[in-house]
């Protein structure tokens, strides 16, 4: 169960971990040396890995949620402070791993402990050791699937993306977390599709092989660049408890400050081969302005009519009541020639304004509102791929050109309706990525999601979303 207000303010008010790195202490603080974070299969076979399974079971049967000796202490950090689809995210984590890191250390007694990874590109299958339902075996947790070569995409390594931060063009951060870290997530599936996913072991081998794949983007080069370690971008501090903190600059790389590296730094080159049936498998790898191979089926849906929906947003085009099961489906959305203007607009670099509105917008959001989770659907095992379509100006039987706007499943919608108030909202940039749109048929876009099966899936009602829309947006965010 998750805490609760008055639980939480405990866990702030008596945290007995409290430690912030100031900017001026970091390189006062650092490790003579490099402390090397393996890949498991190289893990399971040191010395630390007793130490490892003996840090876990102390920390579950220690039952105080406020004692950083507990698991159930760095679950609650992730509850409270842990920032999803939004910037930070990733330094966010690199941060929580460094001090969930060390407290294992701490746990165990054996200072030579450093957190393994779990590189599901080269071994898609959930390690033997997580799988083993033995009850003395503090690895294991019920799961919906253990293998997550559904989740896998190489887009976040495409040479385009040469920036890093979200809102950006071409940024790695949103990129990287759409898909994989997300879909992982989504198809592994019950505890690791909510806000609680910390306490499945795997989290932590997860998130420390998406820290790794960030030290293998900056190391691959060709353009890719993060922001200045002296630029306000990394000013401030991240945050976990009422008394634990960071700056921000520590989490810059790795080993200035943190002093840890990775046992390979590499970026992935090629997808594992598949071993499940096509049946199961539904990766689609479509990038902007190539056409999905099978458009889905076009759903019978009402449409909205273009209004304002705040203060900065202007909905030039909707369709509500959508329900998504075990199908693919395809929702319309009629866009006038006005709006459609302003939209190419936007597209070109430039400020619009719509009839009716004395706003100044500058980007382009799909925006999923009032989105629900059926009971089956809270269990994860699947997830959706979320693509606007567009039809060439060739009539309308021509094939429409596909953008992937990003994933959708039972992590992300766990996400936003934690953090979130009200009805659950998720909002999807999409950039320039219709920077071509002059060519492209108007009044005919559609939102399309591509159901992704792992090999066990809920049938049936799996998320219901009370209407999907076009945005325009006032704020410039291009990511």
């Amino acid at each position: 169960m998750m805490l609760q207000s008055n639980n939480r303010r405990k866990f702030l008010r008596s945290s007995a971990l409290g430690l912030t790195i100031p900017a001026f202490m970091q390189d006062a603080l650092a490790q003579k040396n490099l402390q090397r974070r393996l890949d498991w299969e190289a893990f399971k076979v040191t010395t630390q890995y007793d130490s490892l399974l003996n840090a876990i079971r102390r920390m579950k049967a220690n039952t105080n949620p406020a004692d950083p000796n507990s698991w159930e202490y760095w679950t609650a950090v992730h509850i409270n402070y842990c920032p999803h689809n939004v910037p930070y995210f990733y330094a966010w984590h690199r941060g929580y791993l460094y001090y969930f890191e060390r407290q294992l250390k701490t746990v165990s007694g054996d200072s030579r402990l450093a957190l393994p990874y779990w590189d599901y590109y080269a071994s898609p299958a959930l390690p033997a050791e997580f799988t083993n339902a033995s009850t003395t075996n503090p690895l294991y947790v019920e799961r919906v699937n253990t293998d997550v070569r559904q989740a896998l995409t190489l887009a976040p390594f495409s040479p385009t993306l040469t920036n890093f931060p979200r809102g950006m063009v071409n940024a790695f951060e949103p990129s990287l977390e759409s898909a994989p870290h997300n879909p992982v997530h989504d198809i592994i599936g019950n505890t690791m599709a909510t806000m609680r996913s910390p306490v499945d072991p795997i989290f932590w081998l997860h998130h420390a092989n998406v820290d790794r794949l960030w030290v293998a983007w900056v190391a691959a080069g060709g353009g890719r660049t993060m922001p200045s370690k002296k630029s306000a971008y990394w000013s401030g501090n991240h945050v976990y408890a009422s008394t634990l903190s960071m700056a921000r600059s520590a989490t810059y790389d790795t080993r200035s400050v943190l002093q840890y590296s990775y046992q390979n730094e590499s970026l992935p080159t090629r997808l594992p081969l598949a071993q499940l049936s096509p049946a199961k498998i539904h990766r689609v790898q479509a990038e902007p302005g190539q056409r999905l191979a099978t458009l889905p089926p076009l759903g019978t849906f009402p449409v909205t009519a273009a209004r304002a929906t705040s203060e900065t947003r202007f909905s030039i085009g909707g369709a509500r009541r959508i329900g998504l099961d075990e199908r693919s489906i395809s929702a319309q959305l009629p866009v006038s020639s006005s709006h459609w203007k302003a939209l190419q607009e936007i597209m070109r670099g430039n400020a619009a304004s719509v009839p009716g509105s004395s706003k100044q917008y500058r980007s382009v959001v799909l925006v999923l509102d009032e989105v629900e989770l059926s009971e089956g659907g809270r269990k994860g095992g699947f997830y959706y791929q979320v693509y606007l379509n567009i039809p060439a100006d060739g009539g309308p039987s021509s094939t429409p050109i596909s953008v992937l706007i990003g994933t959708l499943g039972a992590f992300q919608v766990s996400g936003a309706s934690h953090h979130g108030h009200g009805s659950v909202q998720l909002a999807y940039p999409i950039g320039r990525k219709l920077a071509g749109a002059s060519s492209l048929q108007v009044g005919l876009a559609s939102v399309s999601f591509v159901r992704v099966n792992g090999s066990k899936a809920p049938r049936g009602p799996a998320i219901g979303i009370g209407e999907v829309r076009i945005e325009l947006a006032t704020e410039d965010s291009q990511s």
